[in-house]
């Protein structure tokens, strides 16, 4: 880059809380980062056939819960020159919608956590569509002539443009909410606050901002002061005080790679100097012969935003600076204005010159996570390292002269010791991850396979998941050629029946649940949505003589279990179990018995002669 040229500017976008930073460059790789922690949460490149599409803009927005990655979707949604809008889900590399308008694409912001994706063209027409099934919610006119700059303010209320003159779009009704004056056409940038108290604007030339106080209830604007600045801006920021107060904070990253802020409290025009944020890098080389030698680059400021201005008043800056490829991220806090802030970054060389010389020491390092885990108490891991590394400077061999070392048995008594909980804490291991059901996004990655590779034995395998939750997001997941495809495969088994029909009702009912608007929205489905229905309706018209018949069956059944119940009946048998003793005493007894009763029957026979001869 010549001296008196400027950077080109690169398309960056940060999520709503700035939490994350999209950075594209100029090969069409997008790469999303940690703006907290630096780390690269995920990259995504275009497809061989989008090789040759020129970007515009882009925006990002992170749906879910920050320290719950399984749970969060990363959305970022890209505008082309010709009219394209792409929405990717980064984390997974899916595409979410694919849209065209006429003319090229100059902004694209999200709103309500990412749900909704907002979209400006270039000829004045603006758009609102759901980012995940691509339907058109709204649509309206913003201007009639072609815009040139336009911006979204921070609470996602308004639109500010510029194209014959200075408009304030209100997006909830779609209709102009403030009048600036028409004779305000040299302008090429501009940026809007929250409510729409304030605006930013740069002209042409790249030597002014001009600020502009607004008033909703009324509609009418006020010139503010004019800031100079000393090389043109390629991007502006500006918000308010905490709780809405009348203090006015202004942001510009210059095409040089600075950055320029002004704090408008309570100063004069003449008394506003700005804080300017620059960056160096320090680059080390490390000589064999004397020890090494240094030097320093100019790096730039890539981009940057302001932050919300909390309770305290204190205001800071969010500076993403370095390279395109392996940018840092650093939030600082502007307290005096017209101060010069330098970020000095050493460069990541320095690790890999040292690593890669021979005359260098390796030094154990511990990563952030280590460092917060380890008690500050624990002296011994420190107190063991630094012995370990003096015995092996010394000799390169450790010497242990401890007395009380145990003995060889001991050893290797603990050893097999250790071997066996090893071994049966691995057997616990694999018993518990063989038992684990199967999650969403396991799930979801062999729906796709099996989609893709027309693998019915495959995709039967993932409808015998019968976990609510599981179905639920494992469809939300899916993409609207992967919806198509598991409409048609779930209508061919639902035709069939037996056990498999039962496993894919559940899945039909939440893929019509939610992906019914792109279903809807495709002809090719309306044939087989209407072929399900007249299978549903020749399932249903049979019920009702099936239940006549279940009723009938069951009465009929019922009577021949009772019949069978009747001529079965059991009749006990009881067995008395006694001794020999009590068998002859019972003998005795009937012989007595019958002695008695054969002596009363010869006396009745003598009665009865007698009682016949005194008759006679």
């Amino acid at each position: 880059m010549g001296k008196g040229e400027a950077k080109k500017h690169v398309l960056t976008a940060f999520t709503p809380k700035g939490d994350y930073a999209a950075i594209l460059s100029a090969k069409g790789t997008a790469k999303i980062w940690n703006t907290s922690t630096g780390h690269l949460l995920a990259e995504w490149k275009p497809s061989d056939g989008d090789n040759d599409l020129r970007y515009s803009c882009i925006a990002s927005s992170y749906i879910g819960k920050k320290f719950r990655k399984e749970q969060g979707t990363f959305l970022l949604a890209l505008g082309t020159i010709d009219g394209r809008v792409l929405a990717v889900d980064v984390s997974t590399g899916e595409r979410k919608l694919i849209t065209s308008y006429p003319g090229e694409i100059c902004g694209l912001s999200f709103a309500n956590k990412g749900r909704v994706l907002r979209i400006v063209g270039r000829n004045g027409m603006a758009y609102e569509v759901n980012s995940e099934t691509g339907q058109l919610l709204k649509e309206f006119k913003v201007s009639k002539k072609s815009i040139t700059s336009l911006a979204f303010s921070h609470d996602e209320k308004y639109l500010a443009i510029v194209s014959s003159k200075i408009r304030v779009i209100s997006w909830e009704i779609g209709k102009e909410v403030l009048k600036f004056p028409n004779d305000l056409e040299n302008v090429q940038h501009i940026s809007i606050s929250n409510d729409a108290k304030n605006l930013v604007a740069s002209d042409f030339e790249g030597k002014h901002l001009h600020v502009w106080k607004c008033d909703l209830s009324s509609g009418n604007v006020s010139r503010g002061p004019t800031l100079p600045i000393r090389h043109p801006p390629v991007a502006l920021d500006c918000r308010c005080g905490y709780n809405k107060e009348e203090v006015t904070v202004l942001l510009a990253v210059s095409g040089r790679g600075s950055a320029y802020i002004w704090n408008l409290n309570a100063f004069s025009e003449d008394q506003i100097q700005p804080t300017k944020l620059t960056t160096k890098t320090k680059i080390v080389e490390t000589d064999k012969e004397n020890g090494g030698s240094s030097k320093k680059r100019q790096t730039s400021i890539i981009a940057s935003r302001l932050q919300p201005i909390e309770e305290d008043k204190q205001v800071k800056a969010l500076v993403t600076y370095c390279s395109v490829d392996h940018p840092q991220f650093s939030v600082v806090n502007i307290n005096n204005s017209g101060e010069t802030i330098v970020l000095n970054v050493e460069d990541e060389t320095d690790s890999v010159h040292q690593h890669d010389s021979p005359s260098s020491k390796a030094i154990p390092t511990e990563s952030k996570k280590t460092k917060k885990r380890q008690a500050p108490s624990d002296p011994d891991v420190t107190t063991d390292v630094v012995d370990l590394d003096q015995h092996e400077a010394a000799k390169g061999v450790l010497l242990d002269n401890d007395l009380d070392e145990p003995t060889m048995g001991e050893k290797l008594a603990s050893l097999s010791l250790l071997e066996e909980n090893k071994f049966k804490s691995d057997k616990e291991q694999e018993d518990s991850v063989s038992v684990k059901p199967p999650s969403a996004d396991s799930v979801h990655v062999l729906i796709k396979q099996a989609l893709n590779a027309d693998d019915r034995t495959l995709l039967l395998d993932c409808l015998y998941t019968q976990d609510e939750k599981v179905i639920r997001k494992s469809i939300a997941q899916l993409n609207p050629s992967n919806v198509l495809k598991l409409l048609y495969s779930l209508i061919s088994i639902i035709e069939s029946r037996g056990a498999i029909l039962a496993c894919a009702l559940p899945w039909l009912k939440y893929l019509l649940l939610q992906h019914a608007s792109g279903i809807l929205s495709q002809e090719s489905s309306l044939k087989a949505l209407n072929s399900l229905y007249q299978l549903i309706e020749s399932r249903v018209s049979t019920f009702k003589s099936a239940i006549q018949l279940s009723s009938c069956l069951d009465i009929l059944y019922s009577g021949v279990i009772d019949e069978e119940d009747d001529e079965d009946e059991i009749v006990p048998v009881i067995f008395e179990d006694k001794d020999s003793s009590e068998e002859e005493s019972d003998e005795e007894a009937m012989e007595t018995g019958q002695d008695i009763t054969d002596e009363e029957e010869s006396e009745q026979e003598l009665d009865g002669a007698s009682e016949m001869m005194e008759e006679d």
